[in-house]
């Protein structure tokens, strides 16, 4: 029995996705979901490491130590940046609030890099991959920036009756 490497079947399967993308949608959208996963990875590190440092207290700390990481209290970081890690957030900006909307403006500037590359070459941008790229945007929309557009309304509602 001949036993193939994962990763010779993950490179193969990443190319024929790849392949099959160009093909029928016109443009190549697995570095791009690939950016944006590796994106939000690193995001949700940071989101833990703030959430450690908000519990860098006694055996905690004590542990970090040990292992040879120094984890600096919520007290030791700047207070806006720890305000972003609350439930009220930096002047109603969470940190995920950020993180969505620069997520969205990955999405749009890669699209419209696409659309400028695409007609520099004397072709069109096909219907199918402008409803893909919105898709994915209106995705991290309704995930995440809902919420905070719903705030902003709420606040201005609530400003003009006072």
């Amino acid at each position: 029995m001949v036993a193939i490497p994962t990763a010779i079947l993950a490179k193969q399967g990443a190319k024929q996705a790849q392949k099959i993308s160009v093909q029928y949608l016109g443009f190549d959208f697995v570095p791009l979901i690939t950016s944006l996963f590796i994106f939000y990875v690193i995001a949700f590190v940071i989101a833990k490491f703030m959430e450690a440092s908000k519990l860098a207290t006694g055996g905690f700390m004590a542990l970090s130590n040990l292992l040879g990481f120094k984890v600096p209290s919520s007290a030791e970081l700047p207070d806006t940046w720890s305000q972003l890690f609350t439930e009220t957030g930096y002047k109603g900006f969470k940190f995920w609030d950020i993180i969505n909307i620069m997520a969205v403006l990955i999405i749009v500037v890669t699209a419209l890099n696409f659309q400028k590359s695409t007609e520099a070459t004397g072709n069109k941008v096909q219907p199918i991959t402008w409803a893909i790229f919105g898709l994915i945007a209106g995705f991290i929309t309704i995930a995440g920036i809902s919420k905070l557009v719903m705030k902003f309304t709420e606040r201005k509602f609530q400003q003009e009756f006072r």
